[in-house]
């Protein structure tokens, strides 16, 4: 069924005045009935609240809709549809602000509810946190404090004045300087008074509080009492600048402080100490007692020279440092004195001597580090003359002590190279025959003696002898090697050489192994098992010491390789007397190199050409 032309007329000037989801032909329909509602004088007053309903509410839906509905129905009809249509429009305008109304209550509520969390949170942490608030106005003075920062200060009540006048100003100023440099938040340390006259460190976090028109209204500084974490890290500072046993400065302080000294250009002396014998003090008494005793070395010597600085930088080592150019021997003198008086431990009266490196040195740009390297190396060369020595630098000693270290230094990487290879030279019998070849070390210009000494001060001594066994076996032929004393004494020789003569297939009696004799008696294991083992035992370095004839007496030797004899007289006539004896025993003795014509008159059986 067709919808009338008014039904049509009427969903048209709706259409055109307000937006309402409703479809063209929906609408229609609707109208289609509220016109015949209309007509028979029904709900006119809810026709008009209906397009209130559906949206019908633009500006000029009301108008056009009377003017399309005029001809048609009586005045009466439109009032009670307008009527209905002002009354539904004025219900719904005072729905929608009660909806907002509501909306505003809810926000206001909600802020003011917020705002009361949030001052009661302040309050909370204001009044019961560690840490120290306080509220600054513009000018600096005090507006508000809590608590906490009263307790920090020393004052069981809240002051009238919370600080001293000085840090009051201090704050006062630093806020100031924030303002004039716009800059919000400042941090420090400060060091603040306490109401005893104490002071404590804190740190100081100062704030720039805005307004909600940006403007500064006042400052907030939160205040931390750090003074135990100070007295931490001021604790710590020293620790790692002090000898814990004897208080002294340790190396790092030490350092620093002839760095000071040196850069003055005023001439120093500088003594390196290592106190003898301690070891016999810790292994005899405990380490107690050595403890004690590096303490009571400590105490004297600071006493014996009051003016120096002194400091311990190693187990039994200590340095003094002093001004000017001393008479070292009478420094010595005067430190072996003090020193020398016992210190009674455990009922045992201990006394301990030193010996001592003494440099010179003046001027600025010296390198501290290298001064105390020049000193240590002058106690060495002490030491190499006994306890209680003492020696000043000497640069050319130095120099050739540091080169002789340099190399021994750099033996381990040699040896991982190869450069460190194993030579071969003829032993023959005074006939001319020969009887063996010997092998020996070679590292460029260092032949087998400087080797073989290199490898056991750095305790490469068992690697190099392994691998010079297992060169020279590995020839198949008889073969003589000399042995270093670490070598000699090795504990584990017989198994090293035992293995190899397996791995290589050579009888053990075509093996001459050679002990060195300063190595006796810790090699004299060594001496039996390997001549029960088949092997060929020797002695090399006999100078025809009562310890070496002992040896001979005592244990199956095989033969002697003599060493290089001096060149006096008597040294020679006794060589002479020697070789007659020790082949008397049964002993071969090997001579050279030399001249052939002097070791055959000597008597030898061997003789080494090179």
């Amino acid at each position: 069924m067709s919808a009338t032309p008014l039904a049509q007329r009427w969903a048209a000037v709706l259409i055109e005045s307000a937006y309402s989801p409703m479809s063209r032909r929906k609408l229609t329909q609707h109208l289609d009935e509220h016109a015949a509602r209309l007509r028979a004088g029904q709900a006119a007053v809810a026709i008009g609240e209906w397009l209130v309903r559906k949206r019908f509410t633009g500006p000029d839906s009301l108008r056009r809709t009377l003017e399309v509905l005029g001809p048609e129905f009586p005045p009466e009809t439109l009032g009670a549809l307008a009527s209905g249509y002002v009354r539904a429009t004025r219900d719904q305008l005072f729905a929608e602000q009660e909806k907002v109304r509501d909306s505003l209550l809810k926000a206001v509520e909600d802020a003011q509810r917020d705002l009361h969390d949030s001052e009661a949170r302040f309050a909370q942490v204001f009044a019961t946190t560690a840490v120290g608030i306080a509220i600054f106005d513009l000018h600096g003075a005090v507006v508000e404090a809590n608590e906490a920062l009263a307790a920090m200060l020393g004052y069981e009540e809240m002051p009238k004045e919370l600080f001293a006048e000085p840090d009051a100003a201090a704050l006062a100023a630093a806020c100031r300087r924030m303002l004039e440099s716009s800059v919000d938040t400042d941090r420090r340390e400060w060091e603040l008074a306490q109401e005893n006259g104490d002071t404590v460190w804190a740190n100081v976090v100062l704030s720039v509080l805005r307004g909600s028109d940006g403007l500064p209204k006042f400052h907030v500084a939160l205040i931390e009492d750090v003074t135990e974490q100070r007295m931490l890290q001021d604790w710590l500072r020293h620790q790692s600048l002090t000898d814990l046993l004897t208080g002294l400065p340790n190396r790092a302080s030490f350092t620093d402080k002839l760095e000071s000294a040196l850069a003055t250009g005023d001439p120093h002396t500088l003594a390196y100490l290592d106190v003898d014998s301690l070891t016999i003090v810790n292994d005899g008494l405990g380490y107690a007692a050595g403890d004690a005793v590096l303490v009571e070395v400590a105490r004297r010597l600071r006493a014996v020279l009051p003016d120096a600085v002194v400091a311990r930088v190693g187990g039994d080592e200590f340095v003094v440092l002093i001004h000017g150019s001393p008479d070292v021997a009478a420094l010595a003198a005067t430190i072996d004195e003090e020193l020398s008086e016992p210190v009674y431990l455990q009922g045992a009266g201990v006394a301990v001597s030193t010996s001592i490196g003494f440099v010179h040195t003046s001027g600025p740009g010296v390198d501290p580090t290298a001064v105390l390297r020049r000193a240590h190396s002058t106690l060495r060369r002490a030491e190499a003359g006994g306890k209680r020595q003492w020696a000043l630098y000497d640069h050319e000693a130095d120099a050739t002590g540091r080169a002789r270290y340099a190399r021994i230094a750099a033996m381990p990487g040699a040896f991982e190279n190869g450069e460190i290879t194993v030579e071969y030279s003829p032993v023959s019998w005074v006939s001319g025959d020969l009887a063996f070849v010997e092998a020996s070390l070679r590292w460029g210009t260092f032949g087998h003696d400087e080797v073989a000494a290199y490898a056991d001060a750095l305790g490469l001594a068992s690697r190099v002898g392994r691998m010079v066994l297992q060169d020279a076996c590995s020839r198949g032929e008889p073969v003589l090697i000399r042995l270093s004393r670490d070598q000699s004494r090795d504990q584990d020789l017989a198994a090293h050489v035992r293995s190899t003569l397996r791995a290589c297939a050579l009888p053990a009696s075509s093996l001459f192994l050679a002990l060195d004799v300063r190595a006796l008696p810790d090699g004299e294991d060594n001496l039996e098992v390997l001549h029960d083992m088949g092997v060929h035992v020797l002695l090399h370095e006999f100078g025809g010491g009562f310890a070496g004839l002992s040896t001979v007496d005592r244990y199956p030797i095989w033969g002697v390789r003599l060493a290089r004899p001096p060149s006096e007289r008597l040294a020679r006539q006794g060589l002479a007397l020697l070789v007659p004896l020790l082949r008397s025993a049964g002993v071969h003795v090997i001579g050279g190199p030399g001249d052939p014509d002097e070791l055959r008159a000597l008597g030898v059986d061997l003789v080494v050409t090179r």
